[in-house]
């Protein structure tokens, strides 16, 4: 893996805080060149001060996923400034809370903007400009929630799994052309994701879930996506017993997964 990185910029959204700033620190140890990018520039100066990131090895730019037609033009800037990168990890996102009775239309197009529309708009964006141009990887971050669905979490679950189904149409018509994508499927992470989460108002729920809590340390989520991607792996689930315990029922025995679903402690 060190030398995958060295001297070749990696581009991460949703930057200044949680996966993505501890991937930021890793990559950057790795020898990459990081472009810092999320709405809140300030934080991510700030970030690269308390990283200590040297001047020419890193950039920030202002990016707003939820106005997902913006991203085209981050993209088309970014690739002027900076030249094509080696890897793009669509990280940036935000999470749920609310029943799907009680969640509003514009809570959930705010979740599909950021979480979906913003990652495929840049994506189809950048495509002309670099297909056969040179070889990139995409690591998109789904999450556990993007294979099976939760209660609590419907607009959050079909970001997910659009994300899976845009990325693995564009894996299967641009691979031979250089183009590889990394799916990543974190489970319970211990990050603010829950903290920030959006409730059926548009709200923030502003409380950390226990199952959050006591997940997987965000410096191994990230050393496992970095890891992942230097590996070319196609897909890499990131999550403690209990989620891959889900996955493998919903799999092999649906009607039992979806009884205990039903039951499962979600927050």
């Amino acid at each position: 893996m060190s030398e995958f990185y060295k001297d070749e910029w990696v581009w991460i959204t949703g930057a200044s805080s949680g996966i993505g700033k501890e991937l930021v620190s890793q990559a950057y140890k790795q020898k990459a060149k990081v472009l810092l990018a999320s709405r809140k520039t300030k934080t991510l100066e700030a970030l690269a001060k308390e990283l200590q990131l040297e001047k020419g090895r890193y950039a920030v730019e202002k990016l707003d996923l939820e106005d997902y037609k913006s991203t085209a033009v981050f993209a088309k800037r970014c690739l002027q400034k900076y030249g094509i990168p080696k890897v793009v990890i669509h990280n940036g996102g935000i999470s749920q809370r609310s029943l799907t009775k009680e969640t509003n239309l514009i809570t959930l197009e705010k979740i599909m903007n950021t979480n979906f529309y913003g990652a495929a708009e840049m994506t189809r964006t950048m495509l002309p400009e670099i297909v056969g141009k040179k070889e990139v990887h995409f690591a998109v971050i789904s999450s556990v929630a993007g294979k099976l669905g939760s209660p609590l979490r419907s607009a959050y679950s079909a970001s997910k799994f659009a994300l899976v189904g845009f990325f693995h149409c564009l894996r299967s018509e641009e691979e031979r052309n250089g183009i590889f994508v990394t799916m990543v499927y974190p489970g319970f992470i211990q990050t603010n994701i829950s903290k920030n989460a959006l409730t059926g108002d548009g709200s923030t729920t502003g409380t950390m879930d226990s199952v959050i809590a006591a997940g997987l340390p965000v410096q191994l989520c990230a050393h496992r996506i970095l890891h992942a991607v230097a590996n070319k792996q196609r897909e890499v689930v990131i999550s403690g017993i209990k989620e891959k315990f889900g996955l493998f029922l919903q799999a092999v025995y649906p009607s039992l997964f979806f009884k205990m679903i039903q039951k499962a402690k979600v927050r």
